[in-house]
């Protein structure tokens, strides 16, 4: 039994008033409900959420808001996009790109989005969201989403387009398109980082039409042209016009014997012993398949034995900077886990094209209030303090919630009966009868035959 919703959260009635100029007053209230009933631990589910508020708004209400309301979500990324612009001086940081799915069982072929997808996780297909998201950090404690954008499959057999075409784009296209959007809506150039997936030669070279620098993991599979060591000649006996070989990255760093070890710097005073945590090499080169000139660092685990390969257009990077930068990339994991673990992502069962964009922009949004009450901890007063966890920002809100309940619990009866009332309702529920089978038809030996 989850304590009740007292009232809504002041930090999310304040951070989301940006939204108001998009939303009448009554759909705004609607929101931070919803927001606010996330953030103290219900689940995506308009009942659960129903039940939490003591059903002062009914199902079918937040569901029609969700789904039919009449508003635009692009406006409201706009307002957003203004508001994280004058909250914060945005100079210089990283743009990070990943995506993740929202998962669904076999139930749920309705819902907006949903694709048959390979999950590389769990190894398996299944049906899911595909998102890509476009994040922000500046390597310290500012931190929020920017955009996303949901993934397509080139397939028109879903049963939630109900004859409507979406064209098929491809992930790293959608990750240029929200990079422009960033760009046009105020966003400096930032450094891009980007997982494996998104290494790639298309990708990288409209990387460079929008005069980005970046630092992306590749694969291993690619070739380096390393120089000939024989000319090479034409059946005429000229001078080839490539006059190199083209070679694999794992043989090219194996003919380099020494590495240099990375990792973190004895600490005398707290006992700490030098912890070695990468072997690197590196090179300055061109790969085959992506233009221009690159570094490339390989990097081994010592412990688990996994190797890695980055590349970066920074030419004069040594290869701890390059793995110290890249390693800023984790940051839109934790928004994905906390996404799913306290925003409960996954769980939401709209339907809609509306409620499920809704859905996408309300848990980014809550990831970026999450992010901006830690950022007023760290800089309130003279002396900066340490940063939070966002589940410590979540347990506040909690006890927040809780003191507000004991005080209401005190001095408003009609709270406290209604509460008994909305929970005695979901005490006991009836289990379906049992039926018996009973001979509906004799069937002939011809009638089988057909249906044979």
């Amino acid at each position: 039994m989850k304590i009740p919703c007292v009232e809504r959260l002041p930090f999310i009635v304040s951070g989301l008033a940006f939204l108001q100029p998009a939303l009448t007053n009554s759909q705004f209230y609607n929101l931070t409900l919803i927001a606010t009933a996330l953030v103290l631990g219900s689940k995506f589910c308009l009942s659960e959420i129903n039940r939490m508020w003591l059903e002062e708004k009914c199902v079918s209400t937040l569901s029609h808001f969700m789904s039919h309301a009449k508003f635009s979500t692009a406006e409201m990324q706009h307002l957003y996009v203004l508001q994280v612009m004058h909250l914060y001086k945005i100079q210089s940081g990283y743009f990070i790109i990943d995506d993740t799915m929202q998962h669904h069982t076999h139930y749920c072929k309705w819902i907006h989005g949903v694709f048959v997808l390979f999950d590389h996780t769990l190894k398996t297909n299944l049906k899911a969201i595909c998102i890509v998201v476009l994040y922000y950090s500046d390597g310290e404690s500012i931190k929020f989403p920017i955009k996303h954008e949901i993934y397509y499959q080139d397939t028109d057999k879903m049963p939630w387009q109900k004859g409507q075409q979406y064209v098929c784009t491809s992930k790293y296209d959608l990750a240029v398109k929200m990079l422009e959007w960033a760009i046009n809506h105020g966003f400096p150039r930032c450094l891009v980082l980007a997982d494996s997936w998104f290494g790639i030669g298309p990708f990288i070279k409209e990387l460079k039409r929008l005069k980005l620098s970046y630092v992306v993991e590749i694969k291993n599979t690619y070739t380096v042209r390393m120089p000939c060591k024989t000319p090479k000649l034409t059946p005429t006996g000229r001078l080839s016009k490539n006059q190199y070989d083209l070679v694999t990255l794992p043989n090219v760093f194996k003919n380099i014997l020494t590495y240099t070890p990375c990792g973190f710097a004895a600490k005398k005073n707290e006992d700490r012993e030098e912890k070695v945590m990468y072997h690197t090499k590196i090179i300055t080169g061109r790969l085959n398949s992506i233009v221009g000139k690159h570094r490339i660092v390989q990097s081994i685990d010592p412990t688990p034995h996994t190797t890695k390969y980055f590349l970066t257009d920074q030419l004069t990077w040594e290869a701890s900077k390059i793995i110290s930068v890249y390693s800023h990339r984790w940051v839109i994991e934790e928004c994905f886990r906390n996404a799913k673990q306290l925003s409960d992502m996954e769980g939401a069962p709209i339907r809609s094209e509306q409620g499920v964009t809704l859905a996408l922009c309300l848990v980014s949004w809550i990831d970026s209030l999450f992010h901006f009450e830690n950022y007023k901890h760290r800089t309130a007063g003279e002396l900066s303090k340490e940063s939070v966890t966002i589940p410590s920002i979540v347990r506040q809100a909690q006890y927040e919630n809780l003191e507000a309940f004991v005080e209401r619990v005190k001095n408003d009866e009609d709270f406290v009966n209604r509460w008994c009332e909305v929970e005695k309702k979901y005490i006991s529920r009836k289990r379906k009868p049992r039926k018996e089978l009973i001979v509906i038809e004799d069937s002939g030996s011809e009638e089988l035959g057909l249906a044979a």
